[in-house]
C-alpha cells in the first residue's frame, strides 16, 4: 500500500500485487490534496475493497512504510486474515514485559550490525496487539 501524487495537486493512495519482482496496482482511490497522509478510514477502506477480490485461502503480507501504522488499520487487517509489516515512528509508545518504552529508546541503544526482536509486544496507550516489533540498525 503507497501513496502516490498524480496528476496537478491530487493523490493517489493504492495497493499493489507483486508479481514476478515488479509492483502491479490492483486498486486505488484518487483525492485531491497535497501529497502527504491519507487518513486512516481511507486505508481501512482500501483493505475492505480488496479483500473482497483475494482468493479463500490466498496468502496476504501487506508492507507499508509510516503512514500506515495506525491500530484500526491493522486490527483491520488482521481480521481480513492478512500478514502485515509496517514501519513506524520512533516517537512511539510501546509495552513488553509490563515495561512501557518510547520506540526511540531500543534505537538509542543499539549499534550498526545489530538487531533487537522483541515479541508479545502492546503498541501505543490502547495497548493493541500482541505484535512483533524489530529495531535494526543494517550495517552499510
Amino acid at each position: 500500500m503507497d501513496g502516490s501524487v498524480v496528476g496537478r495537486g491530487c493523490l493517489a493512495l493504492m495497493i499493489h500485487v507483486v508479481y514476478k519482482g515488479r509492483a502491479l496496482p490492483l486498486a486505488w482511490r484518487v483525492r485531491q490534496g497535497p501529497k502527504g497522509h491519507c487518513p486512516e478510514d481511507l486505508h481501512i477502506a482500501m483493505v475492505a475493497l480488496v479483500s473482497g477480490l483475494v482468493p479463500e485461502g490466498a496468502s496476504v503480507v501487506c508492507l507499508g512504510d509510516g503512514e500506515f501504522d495506525g491500530i484500526r488499520l491493522q486490527q483491520t487487517m488482521q481480521d481480513a486474515g492478512w500478514s502485515y509489516v509496517c514501519r513506524t515512528g520512533c516517537h512511539m509508545t510501546a509495552s513488553w514485559d509490563g515495561e512501557s518504552f518510547r520506540l526511540d529508546t531500543l534505537g538509542a541503544c543499539i549499534k550498526p550490525g545489530t538487531l533487537i526482536e522483541l515479541s508479545e509486544v502492546l503498541l501505543t496507550r490502547e495497548d493493541y496487539g500482541p505484535i512483533m516489533l524489530l529495531c535494526c540498525w543494517a550495517k552499510g
